[in-house]
C-alpha cells in the first residue's frame, strides 16, 4: 500500500479501490442473506415453516390433516419444524458469509461454531 506521505495520489488510488471492494462485498453479502432463509416440514407435511435470517417467521402452513392432532401435539410439532428451518437458515447463512468472506474469515469462524453449537 503506497504512503500517504510518499504518494498521496496512490495512495488514494488504493483506498478507492479498496472501498469499491468493500461495497461489491456488501452487495453480494446482502443478496445472499436475502436468500438464506429455509423452510422444513413435518414428516407426514402436516406443518410446513419457512423461518428468514435471523430467525424471523416467513410463512407457516398447515394442511387440514391438523384437525385431527391435539392442541398440544400441534404445538409441539409447529415448534419442532420451527426450530429445524431456524437452523437450515443459519447454515445458510454461515454459506453465505463464506462465499462473500471466504472461509478463512474470523466472522465465517464465530458463524460456524455458533451454527455447530446449534445441532
Amino acid at each position: 500500500m503506497p504512503s500517504v506521505f510518499e504518494d498521496p495520489e496512490g495512495y488514494m488510488r488504493d483506498f478507492q479501490g479498496r472501498m469499491a471492494a468493500m461495497v461489491e462485498r456488501a452487495s453480494s453479502l446482502n443478496e445472499a442473506m436475502a436468500t438464506a432463509s429455509a423452510t422444513a416440514a413435518s414428516p407426514d407435511g402436516e406443518v410446513e415453516v419457512t423461518v428468514a435470517v435471523g430467525g424471523s417467521l416467513q410463512e407457516l402452513r398447515l394442511t387440514p390433516a391438523i384437525k385431527q392432532m391435539s392442541a398440544q401435539s400441534l404445538a409441539e410439532m409447529i415448534k419442532a419444524v420451527y426450530r429445524e428451518a431456524a437452523e437450515d437458515a443459519g447454515r445458510n447463512a454461515t454459506g453465505a458469509l463464506a462465499d462473500v468472506f471466504g472461509e478463512d474469515n474470523d466472522l465465517v469462524r464465530q458463524a460456524r461454531a455458533r451454527t455447530q453449537g446449534e445441532d
